[in-house]
Formats: C-alpha cells, sequence, structure tokens
C-alpha cells in the first residue's frame, strides 16, 4: 500500500507521536509511507531521522488565511496526482480540509480517513457534514469518548466510526536513567511529583499549581517538576512566585528525554479539562508510576480508578490535593497502583495493536467492492 499521513502541528504531542508510531511501523513492514507536515515541524524532523519520507510544501497555518489554504491546495493537489497513493489519513482540521479540496474532481482518488484525536466541537453547519460526512471515508477515533461524540452527530453514521487506541513503546519508557535526571535537576532525595505536556490551559496546570500550594506544609519534602513549553508558562510561573512554591517547583521546557523525566518522579498528574485519550498518561503508566488525573475524555479507558490509578474531577482543587497526599502517604499503595498501571498499558495500548489496525482498516477500504 502507499500512504500518506497528514498533520498541521509544528510541536511535539501524543498526535504526532501516534502519526510517526504508524508510520514508522508501516515502512517497516514494507509499506509505501509518507508524511506531509508543515516544513520545520518536530514530526518532519523526527520522521527524517527515523528514514520516513516526508513533504513539507504545505504549510496548513491555523486559522483563516484563503491564499495560504489554496497555496496549500495546489501543493497538495500536484503531490496527490504525481504519487498515486492509495489512502489519505488526515490528523487535523487544516489539513483535512487541503486534502478534502485537493481531492475534488480527482478520478480515481485516494481513500480519505480523518483521525479524531480530541472531543473539541465539530460546528453544526454544511460544509463541516459534506467534510466528515461526505468527503471523509472512515474517521478513526482515540477513545470510547471520542466515538461517542463522533457519533451523537447525526451526519455521521456510527459504521463509519471506528475505535483504535493509541500506543506506546512501554519497553522505553520502563528503562529511563532516574540518577542522570535527579542529578541534572538537583532533586536530591525530594518525594517528586510531576506532569509533562504542552503549557495550554486545557492540561490543568492551573489546578495542579493550586493543590501543589494547599500541600506546602502538609507535604514539605515535596517537589513539582512541570515538563513542557506552551502559551501559559509566564501565568503558571507568576502563580508559583504569588502563592510561595517557586523554590520547590523546576519548569524543564520542551525535552525530548521523556522516558527518563518519567524515571525521575515519584506520581504522575495529570489534571486535564479535556484529553482525547491521554498519551502522557499511557507513557507515565509504561514507566510504571502512580497516576492521578482526571476523569475526562479518554483518560478512563486508561485508568482503572483506584486499581490502576485515581481519577478526580477536573477542576477540583481540593480532590486533586487529597488524592497526592494519598499516595504520597502512602507507598505501599503508590507502587501496588504503578504496577497495575503498567500491566494494562502493555497489555491494551502496544504499539502493535496499533499499527495492525490501522493496516486492516487499510487494507479493508483498498479491497472493498467498488
Amino acid at each position: 500500500m502507499k500512504i500518506l499521513h497528514t498533520n498541521f502541528h509544528k510541536g511535539w504531542g501524543g498526535q504526532s507521536n501516534r502519526i510517526l508510531i504508524v508510520c514508522r511501523e508501516l515502512a517497516q513492514r514494507g509499506h509505501e509511507v509518507a508524511i506531509a507536515a508543515p516544513p520545520g515541524s518536530e514530526l518532519v524532523r523526527r520522521a527524517q531521522a527515523q528514514g520516513v519520507r516526508t513533504f513539507e510544501e504545505m504549510r496548513f497555518p491555523r486559522g483563516l488565511h484563503p491564499l495560504s489554504l489554496l497555496c496549500d491546495i495546489r501543493a497538495m493537489r500536484t503531490l496527490l496526482l504525481q504519487e498515486k497513493f492509495d489512502i489519505v489519513h488526515t490528523h487535523g482540521s487544516q489539513d483535512a480540509w487541503c486534502a478534502a479540496f485537493a481531492l475534488l474532481g480527482m478520478s480515481p482518488r485516494p481513500h480519505l480517513l480523518r483521525t479524531k484525536h480530541n472531543i473539541f466541537p465539530i460546528r453544526e453547519h454544511f460544509a463541516n457534514r459534506w467534510l466528515y460526512g461526505r468527503m471523509t471515508e472512515k474517521i478513526i477515533c482515540i477513545s470510547r469518548a471520542v466515538l461517542e461524540y463522533c457519533a451523537a452527530k447525526p451526519y455521521l453514521r456510527r459504521e463509519n466510526l471506528v475505535l483504535i487506541h493509541s500506543a506506546v513503546n512501554a519497553e522505553l519508557y520502563a528503562r529511563g536513567d532516574r540518577e542522570k535526571i535527579r542529578k541534572e535537576l538537583g532533586l536530591g532525595g525530594h518525594y517528586v511529583a510531576g506532569i509533562v505536556g504542552r503549557l495550554r490551559p486545557e492540561k490543568g496546570h492551573h489546578t495542579l499549581l493550586e493543590a501543589f500550594a494547599r500541600l506546602k506544609d502538609r507535604a514539605p519534602d515535596m517537589m513539582l517538576v512541570v515538563c513542557g513549553d506552551g502559551s501559559i508558562f509566564q501565568e503558571l510561573s507568576d502563580f508559583a512566585k504569588a502563592n510561595a512554591i517557586s523554590a520547590r517547583m523546576i519548569f524543564t521546557g520542551f525535552r525530548t528525554d521523556i522516558p527518563d523525566i518519567l524515571s525521575a518522579l515519584d506520581v504522575f498528574i495529570l489534571p486535564s479539562l479535556s484529553e482525547g485519550l491521554g498519551t502522557a498518561v499511557l507513557e507515565a503508566g509504561a514507566a510504571g508510576l502512580p497516576i492521578i488525573a482526571s476523569n475526562v475524555g479518554g483518560i478512563p479507558d486508561i485508568i482503572e480508578d483506584g486499581a490502576s490509578g485515581i481519577l478526580v474531577p477536573p477542576t477540583d482543587v481540593s480532590a486533586l490535593a487529597e488524592a497526592i497526599k494519598s499516595v504520597y502517604s502512602n507507598p505501599e499503595k503508590a507502587k501496588l497502583l504503578g504496577m497495575a498501571a503498567q500491566r494494562r498499558v502493555r497489555q491494551h495500548f502496544s504499539e502493535k495493536a496499533l499499527v495492525d489496525k490501522n493496516e486492516s482498516l487499510y487494507q479493508s477500504l483498498i479491497n472493498a467492492p467498488e
């Protein structure tokens, strides 16, 4: 098969990671695979480093930019006519619109798919009904919550929705260098809570910092590591200073050594307001960490409350603080939660399962009778 994946993100996150896993492994299975993403994007850089073919002619800018969109459509159409892909698999709104317009009037044309990575609203207007309901043959949903959200749309047929969870390389995240990072960050023998993710409002960093501030006297040896960069860094930094917790916090910025970062933690926390699935939770589970996360989106697909982690209501500072304190105060409980999370990730969220399901879906479309 000849497959093109598209993505508009320039940074790195669960969406980009999933695309790279699928493309890399399908290429190793003998398929012709390529990625179209903005020039200089982190996905392009990592794909090239791992031998996956890339195209950087499309910029996929955010917002309404008619001239840029027309240029991208022309570049995409030229690419599709030249390469004759069997599958075009999109992952975001900008690249999905570009691919759909580029395919207009093309015959024969490749099968168009979309992965829905989140529960951000799909606006109810005729253009989206055309894009999602008519042009896109299958919509892959990364969690049950995403699938049910899509199924509630009257113009989306349930038989065109496919549940394929994201995945993680469990072995990679189980062998981080704990002492290296603890030495680098000056963590010493402190108890360390941490979060990994883009610094954006929907990740719930504000809730975490408020909960941490409440615990500063009840857990005097606890430190907080915030890994990632993004638009709310200054807000978080200002809050930390105003609440006298700066000295017990470390903002690492963007890091590529996430297995090592996770290995340095004693508990992982993700108090998201919205989450398609929660790749960071998968990674923390693979690392064997006890996990505290919001009961939102696809996170309950990963975490069984009380068995393989603790779920709390989003934005509930008191509940989050108590959950952190309960894990901090009970090392045996924390150990059991971490072991259970690791088993669950290995059993249900493997890279092989992710790639097998994508490959099978592609083949079913190609082999379907006309």
